[in-house]
Formats: C-alpha cells, structure tokens, sequence
C-alpha cells in the first residue's frame, strides 16, 4: 500500500465519522487505529468498518453514489475522484518503492472535456481504446499537470462506448505550438524536418520505431511512431489521431497504426513560412518548455557553478574533489560553462552556456582561462555577463525547479538607449 493509499482510506474514515459525530475525531487518532489493525493482520475493509462503528460513523458511501467529475475539471489533491473516460494509451513501467521492485502501469485518459495523465499501481487490466468508469480514484500534482492515481482503493469497470458523447472521440486540430503533455487525439498539419529508424525491444518483441522533428509556422516538436507510414523528409503530412507526452517540457506527438497519416502539397506548408520562433519568457515557463527557440531578456544572476569545472571521462557529470558520484575517483577533463538568469521583465529562465558559447562572449579561451584564479574568472564572468541582454536559441527543459534554456547559439544584444528611451516615452504618451 502507498502512502497516498494509505492516506485515502483514511480519509474515508474521517469523512464518515465526522458527518455524523459531535466530537471530531483527529486524523492522527484515525492514522493510529489503522496502523494498528494494518500491523496486526486484518484485512483493511473489516478495519475500516470497525473503527466507523467505534466512532459512531456512518455507512461507507458506495462507488455507484459518487458523482462523475469532468476531466477538465480535476483539481490536485482530490480524493473520491470518479470519471468516464476512454484510455487514449496504456504502458507497463517497472519502479523501486521503498526498495521493492514493483509493475505499475501509466498513460492517457480522456473524456468530452480534455485529457489526463494516470498512473495505475497494480494490475487494471487497460487497453488502447477502453471506455472505463473509474471510481475511488485520487489526484496529485506533477510538474505543474493535475494526475490521475489508481491506487489500492480504486474500481474500475468497462462500459460501452456510447456512455461518451461523440465528442470525446473527435480529434482536435492544433498548431505545433499548442501541443501540450496529455492532450489526446490531435490533428496536426506539419512538415518533417527529420526522422530516424531504429529497432526497440518491447515485452521481448523486436520493433521499428520512427522518431524526429515536425514543424510548422508556429514552432517545433518532437514525435515518435510506431507504424512505418513512409515519411520523408521534407514532406508535409496531416496527422490525426496522435497523442501528446513530453520530457522535460519539450511536447512530443505519439502515433501508430490507429492513427491517419496523410501526404499533404508541400505548399501546405512553404519552408519560408518556418521560422525560427522568438518567444517571451512568460509564454516559455507556462508552455513548460519548447524545441529549438529564441529568447532575449537582461542577465540578472550568475549562478553558482560558473566558470571553470572538471568533468567525468566516462559520463561527463562535474566532479566534486575529483570524485564522480557514479564513477568514484577519476582523472577528469578540463571544462567551462557560465549558468546564469535571464530575465525579459514577462519571467525569468535560468540558462546554461557550453564551453564554447562561454569562450565566444567572455572573449577567452578555455587555456586562458586555466591560467586565470577563481575568484579572477568569476569576477571576469560576472562584469561580461551581469545586467547585459542577450539573446539565446536552443531547448528550454522544465522540472520541479522551473524552466532552464540549454543554449545551442548566444550573443550580447546592442542596445541603444537613446532609441529605447524615446520608444518608452512614445509608449507612455500614448497611455495619457
């Protein structure tokens, strides 16, 4: 049982006893109780109606009385959650709890109203295309997406597939732009920029997978598919019945054999029409991360771990007193790098510049550098770098501790104040 299994049972204690009981009942008091019976071997529904009857609460609501949530209507931290959905995609994933090696299962659902990310920790016996109503489930927060859990308590029962509206079923045209984690059945017109093949191996069974980039006037991704449609390069295609996920923030579109890929007229989509796409940094930290974009702002920080570093030879990691967290005690290759934080006056990103970018706008090589002490380097690092704008292009990357740009081009921008002056009063005159 999961913490937040445990968690939800009881909650269902609490709820049934405190609806009914003038003196409420602690959660730790409740937490105990059940620690107690779980501890000494009875079964967790005989416990749980034991202590409701301890305590004078009331019967148990049944899954049947719950009422449907929409999907674009979950919230973090919810409990009872019960919805009707589809499973847009189902993958098995093996994780380490507590030192035990467990199944757990993970993927897409959606109803009329949007799509959600779920996470199944036992055996619920899901496939591609299921229409499900699911009952006592739970909800978490992930990287700033609401979660669908499927936890010890949850039931789940197939249904037929006219308990959703027609809705639910029909794909939703979207720029490239716009493809967000979790979204379900897109409709995408794009040009493929790239694609590889490879051989996979899934559940012992060897398998070509076709991976790139697609693009169109608004932006870049990433896909994978997994049915051989013949792409090309170049090529312009109209892409139904795919769905998104994405690593790191950067959306990826997903589609196989269930999926309708048509050639489109290259002049669908004109390669003068693909830009690079310069984004504001409020638009970047709401989107969760992009591929391959342009950003310009002020640095207003320069994060520790600046300036000259020594890297593992075998897994490139920074080594710490010459010691690699994963390889121990090695021989470690010189390099540079500068972290710093860009900020545009919409956000702010943090940025990692390589050794050559950094060499390109200190001005210095790597072996100048070297010769230079710390405190010299970061001072130097610092006057270059703190309260100049720059503009960056590369792939924004999101985690829990916000959105970093992993610049692949850099450069000062020039500015002119005399010029940004009178464009700031000319902007104020007219809100006069």
């Amino acid at each position: 049982m999961t913490d937040d299994d445990f968690e939800s049972h009881v909650d269902d204690i609490l709820n049934a006893v405190n609806d009914v009981s003038e003196k409420k009942i602690s959660r730790a008091e409740i937490e105990k109780q059940l620690t107690r019976f779980i501890e000494y071997g009875v079964p967790l529904g005989q416990a749980k109606e034991t202590l409701v009857k301890k305590y004078g609460g009331a019967v148990f609501k049944s899954p049947s009385s719950l009422e449907r949530v929409l999907i674009s209507d979950l919230k973090p931290n919810q409990r009872n959650v019960k919805i009707l959905a589809h499973v847009v995609a189902v993958n098995p994933k093996e994780v380490t709890v507590k030192g035990e090696t467990r199944k757990i299962y993970y993927g897409i659902l959606e109803d009329e109203s949007g799509t959600v990310p779920f996470t199944a920790w036992n055996d619920i016996d899901l496939k591609k295309g299921d229409i499900v109503e699911i009952t006592n489930a739970y909800t978490r927060e992930w990287q700033g997406l609401v979660q669908l859990n499927l936890g010890d308590r949850v039931r789940v029962e197939k249904t037929e597939k006219d308990k959703l509206p027609k809705s639910a079923f029909e794909p939703k045209q979207v720029k490239v732009k716009d493809l967000r984690s979790g979204m379900g059945r897109v409709d995408v017109t794009a040009r493929v920029l790239d694609v590889n093949e490879r051989d996979v191996e899934v559940n012992g069974e060897t398998r070509k997978v076709f991976s790139g980039v697609i693009s169109d006037e608004t932006g870049k991704a990433q896909f994978t598919c997994w049915h051989d449609f013949k792409l090309k390069k170049g090529e312009v295609y109209r892409i139904t019945g795919g769905y998104v996920k994405s690593w790191k923030g950067i959306p990826q579109l997903t589609f196989d054999s269930n999926a309708s890929v048509k050639k489109l007229d290259k002049s669908k989509i004109l390669k003068g029409e693909l830009q690079l796409v310069k984004m504001p940094l409020h638009e970047l930290i709401e989107k969760r991360g992009a591929l391959d974009v342009e950003v310009e702002g002020t640095v207003i920080d320069i994060r520790s771990g600046s300036g000259f570093v020594m890297r593992c030879p075998e897994c490139n990691r920074v080594l710490q007193n010459n010691r690699c967290s994963i390889h121990g005690e090695v021989e470690g290759k010189p390099d540079l790098r500068v972290k710093l934080v860009l900020d545009d006056g919409t956000g702010a990103v943090d940025s990692v510049l390589n050794k050559e970018l950094s060499e390109k706008l200190l001005g210095k090589t790597l072996d100048e550098c070297k010769k230079m002490g710390e405190d010299e380097l970061i001072n130097e690092i610092n006057n270059k770098f703190f309260a100049h704008r720059v503009t960056l292009r590369g792939n924004a990357l999101s985690d829990e501790f916000g959105t970093t740009v992993i610049a692949k081009e850099a450069d000062f921008v020039e500015v002119n104040v005399r010029e940004d002056a009178e464009k700031l009063s000319e902007e104020l005159g007219g809100l006069l």
